[in-house]
């Protein structure tokens, strides 16, 4: 074909020339709401499963420190097993008064055998806390000890410790072991349901927590899974002699169990000042990512990628910390 011009044939330009401008954008809009949805779908997974690995630390960590109050317990081999059979034989008539332990540290071990739960409870329900594993509530009794004594838990993340509280029947036993001994709790019905254990209440109904003429936990989650709309609320009596208690006082006009049910919604309140670092952590790894498609243009494409896909997995990781540092807790 000859233009005209000088003899020369005219050629009709590359492909790549002729496509329609509007296809191109499109297509990039394409990959773009493909790589968010994978970044949202890898969160997902994070929120799940990831948060585990740092429960999993925080239990062995609480684990340690509960072993170092143990006689002859191996604080860095002991297993969560036999440290609670270990703290079960101590005598709880005869247990020196024991105040609660310092906010982080451990509490004591819960197991609940219907829903296959052992884990170790830390002192505060921040959180920071609650991340480490099921968290007592300041203010009120240690678990064990005379009046009703609150444990809070996750139910979707963190190892969700209370994930299945929901299938608790009236009847099945709540074992909790401190350093006072052991102690045998009995799930009670739900006011109103005798034959249901758990019941439903909004996030200002405190009163749970209250002393309710009896020696009981209660045990409170997020409800339904998957969302902070109400908390279910599961109540066990003490079927034992209650071990004696250090007398708190409260520091408010308040009792000690409403002011501490004050902060029902602490352990799910989010970092405002984690989103910042999560968008710059997410743009770092959008960068890596942008910067290897350019260069994979001019190298073999699965050593660019090879070597761009571990900085990109960093990147993304501490975006997802930050990210779930920001958003409430479940």
């Amino acid at each position: 074909m000859d233009d005209g011009r000088h003899g020369r044939p005219r050629y009709p330009p590359p492909a790549r020339y002729r496509e329609p401008v509007l296809g191109r954008i499109l297509g990039g809009i394409g990959r773009v709401l493909i790589t968010a949805g994978l970044f949202i779908l890898g969160f997902v997974a994070f929120q799940l499963w990831g948060t585990g690995i740092e429960t999993a630390r925080g239990q062995s960590q609480l684990t340690e420190s509960l072993a170092a109050e143990v006689e002859g317990a191996d604080a860095t081999t002991v297993d969560l097993t036999s440290l609670s059979e270990q703290l079960a034989e101590r005598d709880p008539a005869t247990a020196p008064p024991t105040p609660p332990p310092p906010e982080g540290e451990p509490v004591g071990v819960i197991a609940i055998p219907r829903i296959g739960l052992e884990a170790v409870v830390v002192e505060g329900v921040s959180k920071e806390d609650l991340k480490k594993g099921p968290g007592h509530y300041p203010g009120t009794p240690l678990p064990g000890q005379a009046g009703n004594a609150g444990v809070a838990g996750h139910r979707t993340t963190y190892g969700a410790p209370f994930n299945r509280i929901d299938e608790l029947e009236p009847g099945d036993e709540i074992r909790v072991v401190t350093p006072q001994g052991g102690f045998t709790y009995e799930v009670v019905p739900a006011p109103g349901t005798p034959e249901q254990a758990w019941y439903a209440v909004l996030p200002s109904q405190v009163e749970v927590l209250d002393d309710m003429g009896d020696n009981r936990i209660t045990l409170t989650a997020c409800h339904p899974k998957y969302s902070a709309r109400e908390r279910i609320i599961v109540h066990a009596v003490l079927q034992t002699t209650p071990a004696p208690a250090v007398e708190l006082t409260s520091t408010s006009d308040e009792p000690a169990a409403q002011a501490t049910a004050a902060e029902f919604d602490e352990g799910l309140d989010g970092d405002a000042a984690a989103l910042t670092p999560a968008v710059l952590f997410g743009l770092a790894a959008a960068a890596v990512l942008l910067l290897a498609w350019f260069l994979a243009r001019y190298a073999r494409k699965w050593f660019v990628y090879l070597l761009a896909a571990p900085a990109v997995g960093v990147l993304v990781w501490f975006s997802y910390v930050n990210l779930d540092r920001y958003l409430p807790a479940l």
